[in-house]
């Protein structure tokens, strides 16, 4: 099998021929070539792969990183392939080595050659040279101690990474899915306020107007039954973000005669619209009085609500606890006022750049706190025992805490106060106070219209239009001004509710809120940024859905097809490829192999004599009569 003497190779000259074995540039140039392949041929089945359904983006995907990786781990055997047959042949010289039965078996050779890329026969090998004496490296450390088992290591290793090519790619490739916005058509839903919900909004305004009734929309019993609030992130310019409020929307106001919230009875009771048993609600385009298709995503305005909070600078002057009429005021100063509408982008309204007018604000023979700077300070509030350009409302309001501080061991408060209870003795009561910034504006958001369960919102263009004139397209709040009234203070009351014994000045689960504290004696230091949290959830729960009545605004309805999208994680590519790329070349350039057969001088490998063969024999019989039959190098 080899030429008398030294290998002919020897003699040839390339960067490595003074230590290992002259490279197959075909093999190595070859590899190269599909290393630098490799990502533009992903990139290819990964554009094609784009815009579908999420089966067949996972098919393109699976079907280039398989076949990119299948050639790239058939050149990875390529170059590894010399490693078991050099093992192979190292374990026939040391077993032709040993004294008594030198030799291999013919069928143990044969096998090698079956299939030389195997790991099987890399595993049958390494079970041979555990069996054969002459393979130990105390039989050979005279003349070779070369780790010959690392090498089939090294193969086996070679065959687990090219096996696991085609998942390692997968992996390297992100798939995300989304809702398709190229088609839709546009229906009718109810997300507005009609004229009659306005008229019957005005008809409740006495019973908002004071603090006798304290009156509220829903009654209690209903009230669990408002819709939930969910919340969005909006990214600023600035790189920091607001968190916007909206009420989820009702199954009532995508059916036709449905309804939101918003129709102001005076016996509020949870919107519905039965749909009897097999009824089909299959939309027809461009008629609004046809049903929402179930499984679609609904592209419509709603109001939303944003809020920003600060603590009153310098309470000791700017909270007054009680005065000679048993009221509180809090004085807020215009550089206060004006950072908060900075926050949003705004400017501060003109009313604000005057200094408070203490005739409007003080009650009878009240007068300012010591030390008020009159002209600095904008704006002014008391509290007893207790501007519309259509796009929305600016609120600007103050909340006031004032608690016993004996149920609050934990309370910070801008300001101490001594009041004399029931009994007759003075009781420390804490005062802490904020200012807050609220805006209600329309925003466009999606809602997935489920086929089972209520309708829910996601954050998100061709279509057929709707063109019923009497149907908006557009939020516009320049008619609700009484609407956001009464809701308004629907807020406000259901919040006052929480704190029934307000004249004790004990705290309640909402005031908690508005600290980091919990529990009953929880109370810490009013947080800006908890009681901005708690008064949006509040006003997003108690006053958006009342902003929706049976006033039909235009949605787009959007198939809920959902498309995919495939990217390759570019850095983890480079990586995995350079590894591929490396290993081929330590594979085929660092192995030293003539130049340790040469130094046997082997002159032929020679067989036993075996049985002899008879003519017409099956194969199966003739593996049999000589597998046994050893071979062994001789000199």
């Amino acid at each position: 099998m080899f030429s008398r003497g030294p290998p002919s190779t020897l003699t040839k000259k390339h960067p490595f021929a003074r230590t290992f074995e002259p490279p197959n540039w075909r093999l190595l140039i070859t590899h190269t070539v599909l290393c630098l392949l490799t990502y533009p041929v992903l990139l290819v089945f990964i554009i094609i792969a784009g815009g579908k359904t999420l089966f067949w983006t996972r098919f393109l995907v699976s079907t280039g990183c398989g076949l990119v990786g299948f050639f790239l781990g058939f050149s990875l055997l390529r170059l590894g392939k010399r490693f078991l047959e050099a093992s192979t042949w190292a374990t026939v010289i040391h077993q032709s080595r040993v004294p008594n039965h030198p030799g291999v078996r013919l069928r143990d050779l044969a096998a090698r050659s079956d299939d030389p890329t195997s790991a099987w026969s890399a595993v049958r090998l390494l079970w041979d040279r555990s069996v054969y004496l002459g393979t130990s490296r105390k039989s050979r450390k005279s003349y070779d101690t070369r780790p010959w088992s690392i090498y089939i290591f090294f193969f086996l290793f070679l065959v687990v990474a090219a096996a696991s090519l085609p998942f390692l790619f997968g992996r390297l490739v992100t798939i995300t899915t989304t809702h398709q916005s190229q088609y839709y058509h546009e229906v009718a839903v109810m997300g507005d306020l009609s004229t009659n919900d306005i008229a019957k909004a005005v008809s409740l305004a006495p019973a908002f107007e004071g603090s006798s009734l304290t009156w509220t929309l829903s009654p209690f019993s209903t009230h669990g039954g408002l819709p939930p609030v969910v919340s969005f992130k909006w990214d600023l310019e600035d790189g920091e973000s607001d968190d916007i409020y909206f009420s989820e929307t009702v199954l009532s106001q995508l059916l036709p005669g449905g309804s939101g919230f918003g129709t102001f009875e005076t016996a509020t009771k949870l919107p519905e619209k039965e749909i009897k048993g097999g009824e089909k609600t299959k939309t027809t385009v461009n008629d609004p009085s046809k049903p929402v298709d179930p499984g679609n995503v609904l592209r419509y305005p709603r109001w939303g609500i944003r809020i920003h909070c600060t603590k009153l600078p310098d309470p000791s002057i700017n909270i007054v606890p009680q005065s000679d009429n048993n009221l509180t005021y809090t004085f807020t100063p215009r550089a206060t006022l004006r950072s908060l509408f900075d926050s949003f982008k705004l400017p501060l309204p003109a009313e604000f750049e005057a200094p408070v007018n203490g005739s409007k604000v003080l009650q009878k023979n009240d007068t300012f706190p010591v030390g008020l700077d009159v002209a600095a300070t904008s704006l002014g509030i008391s509290f007893s025992g207790n501007g519309e350009d259509g796009n929305g409302w600016v609120t600007l309001e103050s909340v006031l805490v004032r608690l016993n501080t004996t149920y609050t061991p934990n309370g910070k408060f801008g300001k101490l106060s001594n009041m004399t209870d029931d009994t007759g003795q003075q009781t420390p009561i804490g005062y802490d106070s904020a200012i807050c910034l609220e805006l209600y504006e329309p925003w466009i958001l999606e809602t997935f219209n489920q086929t089972t369960g209520l309708p829910t919102s996601i954050e998100r263009n061709t279509g057929l239009p709707l063109t019923d004139p009497n149907i908006k397209r557009q939020l516009n709040s320049t008619n609700l001004w009484q609407a956001y009234v009464i809701a308004h203070d629907n807020s406000v009351n259901q919040m006052l509710k929480d704190n029934g014994r307000d004249a004790d000045y004990v705290p309640s689960a909402t005031v908690i809120s508005f600290t980091t504290g919990q529990g009953p004696k929880g109370y810490t230091e009013l947080s800006p940024e908890a009681f901005a949290q708690a008064r949006a959830q509040a006003d997003a729960s108690n006053v958006l859905p009342y902003f929706a009545g049976t006033g039909p605004v235009v949605a787009r309805s959007y198939p809920d097809r959902v498309i995919s999208s495939a990217t390759i994680q570019p850095i983890e590519m480079v990586i995995a490829l350079g590894a591929i790329f490396i290993i081929g070349w330590v594979a085929e350039c660092f192995f030293e192999l003539y130049s340790w057969l040469a130094a046997f001088h082997a002159d032929e490998l020679v067989g036993e004599r075996g049985p002899g063969l008879a003519k017409n024999m099956e194969l199966a019989d003739i593996q049999e009569r000589v597998g046994g039959l050893k071979f062994r190098y001789v000199n």
